[in-house]
């Protein structure tokens, strides 16, 4: 990849550091004790992975269960005959459940929390999906720079890397603004700084977009006007809250 696109890419570290905390595709805040991703449910792979993710914990739950079930069995009768078998795995069904829906119960309820970066880390796989398909164009451009085919020219290159700085810059404003409202209802001075860069890359976004002509590059700068829109207007609904 382009060094200049490879470094404009935002890492998962890069997030974790912005946020305080733990994230990847499926979990905010890690599998024990955070929540799964809303987004999880738009792609087959990661609802895939979460369901794997759920069938692991079950069957953990269940095995460390098994001494418990046994424990209460054996007290009530001894031999194992069918009734005693019948109620060892109602015991040892009815914890996995139970530790199953108060994990899944706390999730829901803890999503209410998250429910503001969620989609900003949505805007971020997004715009990150849009650094491998800008990598792809460049890519493109230097095969056929041999053939007399029209390339777009320097200076597209350049706005089409200044506009994907500028969607970076909002996005790291809108994570750090919501940071910032999770964590402390104060920072008032900080919260209104960063909407107002947010405010001003949109704006520079939407000039480029406009005089841009080169239709590969016009697309890609109209998906980065998308991001930055969407990630302005997630931010307002946080300085409303």
């Amino acid at each position: 990849m382009n060094p200049d696109l490879a470094a404009l890419r935002i890492t998962a570290e890069e997030i974790e550091r912005l946020i305080g905390l733990d994230v990847n595709e499926i979990f905010i805040g890690g599998a024990i004790g955070g929540v799964y991703r809303t987004s999880v449910f738009e792609h087959s792979s990661r609802l895939l992975t979460l369901i794997a993710t759920e069938l692991v914990v079950a069957a953990l739950v269940f095995a460390f269960s098994i001494p418990v079930g046994l424990g209460l069995t054996q007290a009530n009768g001894g031999s194992f005959d069918l009734p005693a078998t019948l109620r060892f795995l109602q015991i040892t069904v009815g914890i996995t459940l139970a530790v199953m829906f108060g994990w899944n119960g706390y999730m829901q309820y803890a999503r209410k929390r998250f429910a503001l970066l969620m989609p900003l880390l949505d805007e971020v796989d997004r715009y990150n999906e849009m650094i491998e398909a800008v990598a792809m164009l460049f890519k493109l451009e230097e095969l056929q720079s041999n053939h007399s085919v029209a390339l777009p020219s320097e200076q597209d290159r350049t706005q089409i890397l200044e506009a994907l700085r500028m969607t970076r810059d909002s996005l790291v404003s809108g994570l750090l603004t919501e940071k910032i409202l999770r964590e402390s209802r104060g920072l008032l001075a900080r919260r209104q700084d960063l909407l107002a860069n947010i405010e001003t890359n949109l704006a520079a976004l939407q000039t480029l977009e406009i005089n841009q002509r080169a239709s590969e590059y016009r697309t890609v700068l109209n998906e980065a006007l998308q991001i930055g829109m969407t990630v302005y207007q997630e931010v307002q609904k946080l300085s409303l809250r």
